[in-house]
């Protein structure tokens, strides 16, 4: 026996088996290699440190004896095995897709494979070089993923027959550590496809089974304690999520059962152990909600109330016996499947369920976090919280971190996990610290039970071994003129014992719910609460943003602010601020407060969206069924404020690409984590691109963060630059300065009122003074009281397309209004007007000029200014493409080709000083009053379609000569490429195939 034999024992006994007539050196170099990957490996998490579960080159683990062996074959406790397979320099992509779908020895089938190439010159190594330097590597990995079940592998019906082979990246590879080689292992047990189709099959099972129980003659009384019980109004919907918790329960029960002594003493015995013990038997066996009920009453005198209350609650005695008995049972074995499924703790079926049974999220607003973004702002958040030692497993169980709007608890899984894995990848055990971890280290509230039981359960299955006496996971009721968990804005405990002090969390992350008091919702309409208790909270909260709040809340943001400060309140200093929020949290007025304190009490702050639409594309969304444009922001609190001199600077990351698996969340967060410290922009690249990234200081605080959700980085430094008063066109070698400096709107003319102050269209709430019918083609005589109204259509036609145009509609004084009250809106009227909701895609005027003084209305604000010179330099700038580049970087896109603004960011809008009292601004309104007569009467194409619109080229140059550039024909040329390549911007086409054919953009 050779010295390398016996050290690796009868491992290497199989060295030749694959050869026919012994290995080849090269064949036993890789061996070697393999070797020392296997060994390695092992060290990464706590779980793999037995014998047998990162075995390499052994010939006796596959089922199929004909199959060549694998490599490395990693089998986690309760997940998949996930084989690797190794070549030098390219990944061994052929070896790693021949494995998927054979079955592993003693249970389990391959449903991942990792291909990887090691680089050629660690062939030579010697031993002790493999077992010193491994880590220090650079491979290439492919992941191949497939939903194929061999045949005669029974899984029962939720797994699907028929599957296809996943391939990560689409193309090429992509290249990392052994670390990352470790996370893939772990998020490779969950194929993304395989995840979805399950929870599609179980969602679609457990509604019909609520839907058998609600059709089986339960009263009215039973339904409405079950709703009141689980937080639902809808008997239906109540039904489908007690379905939902039965299943959560019964996985953890036979968890339970298997791994936790004291809930065996306490008499828990495995699932299958309680069929055909009661008077409810069949063929199939059935099993007795009874027992089960007594069954989850044991588990509960050990503890485990935050899970299983609910659960035994919900499974109420007054439920039909033998529907009840036919649902249990089926849920108990799509549990088990599900568990047979080997998809591990990565996948929370809780959450992937919950917004494939709820019918109200919208109206509610409790919108579930995507996996993929949960583990994208986990992993971004737990990477930056600080650890004298990451070994410590004292120092580790001190670690604390807060979800104070939990839902199911998915961003608190992902976290939790992401710091267990610190930990394990240095050689510590987080078995050790999930006592504590759970006794206190995690906080998770919600004003729903439900969502509170949801998250104990995901949390509590890491490790069942290690059991718990408390726990800070509970509800935080909307009840008795209450505001949930906001309450700790003004204390450090709620009334059911959580405990949160201030300044004490390490880490705080949340989706908090966007619900805003508008469009008939109402804040704090939770289930079961009185009319006049939710008024109650409504005060309360108010009173509570005056105390607390500081410049973080406002009231017509939605909850988004106060769960902000919240969070802020209890960080400490160094502590890590990670959070879901709307899209316009970084650029609507209303936010502004929420932004200003940002970039005064956090560093390295950065805000991630998708420039792909969430409505053009259901794949960019972060939350599940919000169509609606989000972000995730994450940053790292300073000890004190930041100084009013002290610039703050905001990394805007824009993500191109949807992230459809956990695999490709945890590389985005690899690439951001990546980006250079000093650096202004890049890309986002590793075999494809994920998106870009700029660096910029706002250049006015709480101001719009403008470069978030521009695609192109240069052009989204290009629209930075602009406020500044500099042209500088993407990838340009220099710039020119314009001579008027940047101003505000409000400081260039008068902002006319609000549509609800002028008046209402028929029909309409009754509000303002005038009550405005549409103009029609058999209107002939001129309306007394016109108004610019509508955007949709004039006189005869669509949109305008010309500069000046006409009122859509006629107004009569409302018979209450007092002549005062009519003069005082005749007094606001204006000819030139802004368009608050510029639909890029269709519309052609951000500006409008009147024939006739008029007034305003829901999508045009007056502007009003006695100098003409003033009005036409606004009218064709706010009309030129390089105001149209401001308008998408500073007002709202969270709608596809749409940039909006409400009356008050129209104010802080940023544009040249054209009532400067100075030879430039003489100058500029001369000349804007030239051009305005020569361009005026222009057609034009709707903003979309700049880059082919010769009308609009020429307004573009009118722009330039106002600012001091005209005839400079290199700045004609710089702007030819800016309108080129603000064309091709998502927010600027709005997914519309038309425009972005005409723009030359490839669909995503």
């Amino acid at each position: 026996m050779t010295d390398m034999q016996a050290r690796f024992g009868g491992e290497m006994l199989a060295l030749g088996d694959e050869g026919g007539g012994g290995a080849s050196m090269g064949r036993i170099q890789e061996t070697r290699f393999n070797h020392a990957l296997g060994r390695a490996l092992r060290g990464k998490r706590a779980a793999w440190r037995s014998p047998n579960a990162v075995i390499y080159e052994r010939t006796d683990v596959l089922a199929d004896e004909r199959a060549k062996r694998p490599d490395v074959l990693v089998v986690t406790p309760g997940a998949a095995p996930v084989s690797i397979e190794l070549e030098w320099e390219a990944p061994a992509e052929h070896d790693a897709r021949d494995r998927l779908g054979k079955a592993v020895k003693g249970g389990g089938q391959i449903r991942s494979a990792i291909a990887v190439g090691a680089p050629r010159e660690a062939a030579g190594w010697t031993d002790a070089q493999l077992e010193r330097d491994v880590e220090s590597l650079e491979f290439s990995f492919v992941v191949l993923s497939s939903t194929r079940i061999p045949n005669g592998q029974r899984q029962g019906d939720l797994l699907p027959g028929r599957g296809e082979v996943a391939r990560w990246p689409l193309k090429g590879s992509v290249r990392g550590t052994l670390d990352d080689l470790a996370s893939l292992c772990e998020y490779a047990t969950a194929p993304a496809r395989l995840v979805a189709r399950m929870t599609d099959r179980v969602a679609e099972r457990l509604r019909s089974l609520a839907a058998m129980l609600e059709q089986s003659g339960l009263t009215g009384t039973t339904l409405d304690d079950i709703g009141r019980l689980l937080g639902q109004h809808s008997h239906a919907q109540a039904l489908r999520l007690a379905c939902c918790i039965w299943l959560t329960a019964f996985r953890l029960h036979a968890q339970l059962a298997d791994q936790s002594k004291s809930v065996q003493d306490a008499g828990l015995r495995p699932v299958s152990a309680y069929y055909n013990e009661a008077m409810l038997v069949g063929e199939p066996p059935l099993l007795s909600p009874r027992e089960i009920g007594w069954a989850w009453r044991s588990i509960l005198s050990v503890n485990y109330r935050a899970v299983f209350e609910a659960a035994r609650n919900s499974l109420d005695a007054r439920l039909p016996g033998r529907e009840t008995a036919l649902a249990i049972s089926d849920i108990a074995r799509m549990a088990s499947t599900i568990d047979e499924g080997g998809l591990g703790n990565r996948i929370d079926f809780a959450g992937e369920l919950f917004p494939k049974l709820l019918d109200d999220r919208e109206e509610v607003a409790a919108h579930y976090t995507l996996s993929a973004t949960a583990e994208l702002l986990a992993a971004l958040a737990a990477d930056r919280v600080e650890l004298p030692d990451w070994t410590d497993a004292e120092a580790v169980a001190g670690v604390r971190i807060a979800d104070m709007a939990c839902g199911t608890g998915s961003l608190l899984r992902a976290a939790y996990q992401n710091v267990r894995r610190r930990h394990e990848a240095l050689g510590g055990d987080a078995a050790g610290v999930h006592r504590a971890m759970m006794g206190g280290g995690v906080t998770g509230l919600d004003v729903n039970a439900l969502a509170a039981h949801m998250t104990a359960a995901g949390l509590s299955s890491y490790d069942l071994a290690e059991e718990y006496e408390r726990t800070n996971i509970d509800l935080a009721p909307i009840a008795d003129g209450k505001t949930g968990s906001l309450e700790l804005l003004a204390g450090e405990e709620l009334e059911r014992g959580v405990s949160v002090p201030e300044a004490s969390q390490d880490l705080v992350i949340q989706n908090p719910p966007y619900l805003r008091a508008r469009s008939g919702r109402k804040m704090f309409a939770v289930s079961g609460i009185s009319e006049e208790d939710r008024r109650r909270s409504v005060k309360r909260l108010e009173a509570l943003r005056r105390a607390f709040g500081g410049e973080w809340t406002h009231g017509q943001a939605g909850h988004g602010p106060d769960f902000s400060a919240l969070a802020h309140r209890k960080l400490k200093a160094g502590g890590v601020f990670a959070s879901v929020l709307p899209l316009t949290a970084a650029h609507a007025e209303t936010w502004s407060g929420f932004r200003k304190s940002i970039e005064a009490h956090y560093d390295d702050v950065t805000a991630i969206t998708f420039t792909i639409n969430a409505v053009a594309s259901k794949g960019a969304m972060m939350s599940a069924n919000t169509h609606m444009n989000e972000m995730l922001l994450v940053g790292t609190k300073r000890a004190a404020p930041r100084g009013a001199d002290e610039a703050a600077a905001i990394t805007c990351v824009n993500l191109s690409k949807p992230l459809r698996s956990l695999v490709e969340a945890h590389w985005c967060a690899k690439l951001i984590k990546g980006i250079e410290p000093a650096g202004a922009s890049g890309e986002l690249w590793d075999a494809e691109r994920f998106g870009s990234w700029v660096r910029f200081a706002p250049a006015v605080a709480g101001g719009p963060w403008q470069a978030l959700g521009i695609r192109n980085p240069g052009l989204a430094l290009a629209g930075a630059t602009l406020q500044r008063g500099r042209l500088h066109p993407p990838g340009a070698a220099r710039g020119w300065d314009f001579v008027l400096p940047f101003t505000t709107l409000s400081e260039t003319v008068e902002i006319g009122p609000t549509h609800d102050l002028i008046g209402h269209p028929v029909f309409g709430d009754g509000r303002g003074v005038f009550r405005f019918y549409p103009i029609t083609p058999y209107d002939h005589d001129a309306p007394t009281f016109p108004a610019l109204w509508g955007a949709s259509k004039t006189y005869h036609a669509g949109p305008p397309k010309r500069m000046i145009t006409g009122p859509t509609h006629r107004g009569s004084p409302l018979p209450d209004k007092t002549e005062e009250e009519v003069g005082a809106m005749l007094e606001q009227q204006s000819d030139l007007f802004i368009s608050r909701n510029l639909r890029m895609t269709s519309q052609t005027l951000a500006a409008a000029r009147t024939t006739e003084p008029m007034m305003g209305g829901s999508s045009w604000t007056a502007l009003l200014s006695d100098d003409e010179g003033v009005k036409a330099a606004l009218t064709i700038w706010l009309n030129s493409t390089l105001g149209a580049i401001m308008r998408t970087a500073y007002a709202q896109t969270t709608q596809p080709g749409r940039a909006t603004m409400h009356v008050r960011a129209i104010r802080g809008f940023p544009v040249p000083d054209f009532a400067a009292r100075s030879e430039a601004g003489e100058r500029a309104r001369s000349a804007a009053l030239a051009h305005l007569a020569e361009v005026a009467e222009l057609e034009l194409r709707p903003f979309s379609y700049a880059m082919l619109d010769d009308n609009r080229k020429r307004i573009d140059l009118a722009a330039l000569d106002l600012v001091g550039l005209g005839g400079n024909a290199a700045a004609a040329r710089g702007l030819d490429r800016l309108r080129r390549e603000w064309s091709r911007e998502p927010a600027t086409h709005g997914g519309n195939e038309a425009i972005m054919k005409a723009a030359g953009v490839v669909p995503d």
